[in-house]
């Protein structure tokens, strides 16, 4: 006899909700990280526009206007930066809520699957209680055969 699951779809269903939320989880952290990189660029910007302000004193003599530009440039960056970071903060929202979601999809289906191992013991534990109890009957039934065959044999004398 072959083990059915009763519940074979549900737990189906659950693996299915699994790769799903790890699919959503993984382009969530990819998302992270290209904002992430997009933040460090706009550090990197700055840092050098940063570098060039100071470089700029010593080489041009009408330096305080391109000065100026640097510094707007700055301040433009550093806005920039604060508004990056902000977002930087909702992506990882967005990261923790899916892995959230995968950990307890995960949970679901591990519940299911722990039911179904459970039910396939029950399973393969009362198979072998039946092949015991059809072993039991077949010797109980030789022996029944045998047993007579030979009382009825030293009955008769033989």
């Amino acid at each position: 006899m072959k083990f059915k699951f009763s519940l074979e779809k549900v737990l189906n269903h659950r693996n299915v909700l699994v790769n799903l939320a790890q699919k959503d989880f993984l382009e969530a952290e990819n998302l992270l990280r290209i904002e992430i990189q997009n933040l460090d660029q706009l550090k990197l910007a700055k840092e050098t526009a940063l570098s060039d302000r100071g470089q700029l004193a010593g080489q041009v003599s009408n330096w305080s206007s391109q000065a100026e530009q640097i510094n707007e440039y700055i301040k433009g960056q550093d806005l920039r930066i604060s508004r990056q970071s902000e977002r930087l903060k909702e992506f990882e929202k967005v990261v923790e809520e899916k892995r959230e979601i995968l950990r307890n999809a995960m949970v679901e289906a591990k519940i299911i699957d722990k039911l179904r191992e459970k039910k396939l013991e029950e399973f393969k534990l009362e198979e072998k209680r039946s092949e015991q109890k059809e072993i039991d009957e077949m010797v109980s039934l030789r022996h029944g055969r045998f047993g007579n065959t030979m009382k009825g044999e030293n009955e008769d004398g033989i």
